[in-house]
């Protein structure tokens, strides 16, 4: 690593150790709202159909501080700390990702009244780039709804193939939406996100050169998501 990309990299870091702070989080979050309110009148012309499908997702559960970014089409050739950078993230541990898993070991539940979030085949995980998915404790998440009358040996959660996460969520690979998914999938934020400050999130929005940033309680309050603590950082065993 050159000497200027590490010299902007401590500039970053100490940036977000300011916004962590209560007083300039507090500041943070209320400009994000006020460019929220603004920006969020009416789709773009030029979105594709997919982003539009989110803003309008967005609308239905009355969700009106959100913001869509189109971002460069080789965003996902940057490190990290240069993809928040371009839009302004307070740090890489606000950029966030919508990954579909399948229980690979799922049976058909023999109680038909169960509610739909209780040992589904599959769900939507919300978990930051800077961390894994911690497949176990997904699992014994996942089995504690309903509360732990399947066996431990009926779970075992992997990546879902492409082609059924198109088919569940309706976006591409690093477009995939919690918004206005064509399936009810279930969704289950990591808890690590909730703790991050300023309180916003990055995630897809629907297209693999638009992103969707929202403050976080709100997402949780509109969509009812499920939260657990699901994930590690990157590097931890």
């Amino acid at each position: 690593m050159d000497e200027p990309t590490k010299t902007l990299l401590r500039i970053g870091h100490d940036i977000s150790q300011l916004l962590t702070t209560t007083q300039v989080s507090s500041l943070y979050t209320l400009y994000f709202l006020d460019q929220a309110a603004r920006e969020s009148e009416s789709p773009h012309a030029s979105w594709p159909e997919v982003v539009t499908r989110v803003y309008n997702g967005l609308r239905a559960l009355n969700i009106q501080h959100a913001r869509i970014y189109h971002v460069d089409p080789s965003y996902y050739s940057w490190p990290l700390y240069e993809r928040a950078l371009c839009m302004q993230v307070p740090s890489p541990a606000h950029l966030c990702k919508l990954v579909v898993l399948e229980n690979k070991h799922w049976r058909t539940p023999l109680e038909t009244q169960q509610a739909h979030w209780a040992n589904a085949q599959y769900y939507a995980v919300l978990v930051q780039y800077v961390h894994t998915i911690d497949t176990k404790a997904l699992a014994e998440y996942v089995r504690s709804l309903d509360g732990n009358k399947v066996a431990r040996k009926h779970f075992k959660f992997r990546l879902a193939d492409p082609h059924v996460s198109k088919e569940l969520t309706g976006y591409d690979k690093n477009g995939v939406s919690p918004i206005a998914m064509t399936h009810d999938v279930p969704v289950i934020m990591s808890t690590s996100i909730t703790q991050l400050q300023p309180p916003v999130f990055w995630l897809g929005a629907g297209h693999v050169d638009y992103k969707l940033a929202l403050p976080i309680q709100t997402f949780i309050d509109a969509t009812q998501c499920l939260v657990a603590p699901v994930s590690l950082p990157n590097g931890s065993d």
